[in-house]
């Protein structure tokens, strides 16, 4: 991490040396409170954020291999809510699993009102597979007390509308029995599985191929994965009850993380663990994801004294501190692009300055790099995934941070004014 992070503060300072001349061209026209607000959060801190995982991502080098050939029978929590229309298929990839232990499967249905208990009570007369129902008392809840009967030495979470490479058991598995003591939770490799529903699922698939997979693969590279997702993740039984389940939250999977990260655990990421879940289909449905998911960020930073947390690692704490940083880089891009576009349309190209423009070629090299490592990856289980659609690629490097940026902002302040919270 060192190199890394030294690499990417020349290039935050080289930026601030060639970035004063555009700052008080700015500061002419609005002051330089807003000009050094928007070049530090429109190129500065993205263009570090680029450099310091591009060179982090150059730097991993590729683990050994390892078959688990013990028998480390497992559980599978798969909370379910209305779900009828898919519950099968996600149980269906499970049975399909290639795995050389017993899998169990702890069903909790957390109050349903659209026929799914009773799907759930026909597919829980087969062997290893049983029912918890309960009220409708949120997934953190409902995951705490599928946890209660499980008694084998790993618990992986699913969600009900994930469905499993046959690998993917094995493979997550494999990543958290054969890494150190202190690893007690590896998140799984989660890729878009309704990729041709809409074209905003469309720009997803790139989110979860492209800017998902890397950020996993960079925190990875340092133990210090952020959020092992409930979608699909393995975690050490006897510590996730240690420190009392999951958190009544709307992040509860970040705030678990960051939870055991703080008590000087470490998390990995199995990149051959492939899962496929769905993704929200339309606009709106995808701001109300993006503002539970950013409301979650808040949430662990609540619950979690990152400065305090003797146990938590360096490495661990300077990822979660990058982070802070969001709500101004989304703040900064709903000003800049309106603003810049109108500016650029009167013929002033005030705010398009090159060192802005430097971001995009930096973030298309980022995502060469990672495409490289993704290929590799599933050449090596066999798997092939369709192709992506080249203008929603277009669209997601120029415009999908905008686009979402209003939904974070709004889930950021949701949080901090204490909100009514739902699942």
């Amino acid at each position: 991490m060192l190199i890394s992070f030294i690499l990417a503060i020349i290039y935050f300072i080289f930026s601030i040396c060639i970035s004063i001349n555009w700052i008080n061209d700015i500061a002419c026209y609005y002051g330089y409170f807003l000009a050094i607000y928007l070049v530090t959060f429109i190129a500065l801190i993205p263009g570090f954020n680029y450099i310091f995982t591009f060179i982090s991502l150059l730097q991993n080098k590729k683990s050994k291999k390892i078959c688990n050939t013990k028998k480390e029978d497992v559980t599978i929590l798969l909370p379910v809510y209305n779900s009828k229309r898919c519950i099968k298929e996600t149980i269906q990839s499970i049975k399909n699993q290639k795995y050389n232990g017993n899998i169990y499967i702890n069903m909790i249905d957390d109050g349903s009102t659209d026929g799914t208990l009773e799907l759930l009570r026909k597919i829980a007369t087969e062997e290893n597979i049983k029912l918890i129902e309960s009220s409708h008392v949120g997934k953190a809840a409902a995951l705490n007390k599928g946890l209660q009967s499980v008694f084998t030495d790993y618990v992986i979470t699913v969600d009900s509308d994930t469905v499993l490479h046959p690998l993917a058991v094995q493979n997550i598995i494999n990543k958290l029995s054969n890494s150190d003591q202190k690893t007690v939770a590896t998140a799984g490799c989660l890729f878009v599985k309704n990729a041709k529903k809409s074209f905003i699922t469309k720009l997803q698939e790139w989110d979860y191929s492209s800017g998902i997979f890397g950020v996993k693969m960079l925190q990875g590279n340092y133990n210090s994965t952020l959020v092992a997702q409930g979608a699909f993740s393995a975690y050490k039984t006897k510590v996730v009850k240690e420190i009392g389940g999951w958190q009544n939250c709307v992040g509860e999977d970040i705030v678990l993380t960051w939870k055991l990260l703080s008590k000087g655990y470490t998390t990995n990421f199995a990149s051959e663990a492939i899962a496929f879940t769905e993704v929200p289909e339309k606009l709106n449905k995808l701001g109300r994801q993006r503002k539970r998911w950013a409301r979650g960020m808040i949430e662990a930073f609540k619950k979690v004294k990152i400065l305090t947390a003797k146990k938590l690692n360096i490495k661990s704490k300077i990822l979660m501190l990058l982070n802070i940083f969001f709500p101004f880089i989304d703040l900064a891009l709903l000003i800049f692009v309106p603003l810049g576009l109108i500016l650029l349309l009167l013929g002033n190209p005030l705010l398009i300055s090159w060192i802005s423009l430097l971001v995009i070629p930096l973030g298309l090299l980022l995502c060469l790099l990672i495409e490289s490592k993704r290929k590799n990856m599933l050449k090596e289980i066999n798997c092939k995934l369709e192709k992506r659609s080249k203008f929603a690629f277009i669209v997601y490097v120029l415009l999908y941070a905008f686009i979402l940026a209003p939904f974070c902002l709004i889930g950021y302040i949701s949080e901090l004014i204490n909100f009514k919270k739902e699942w």
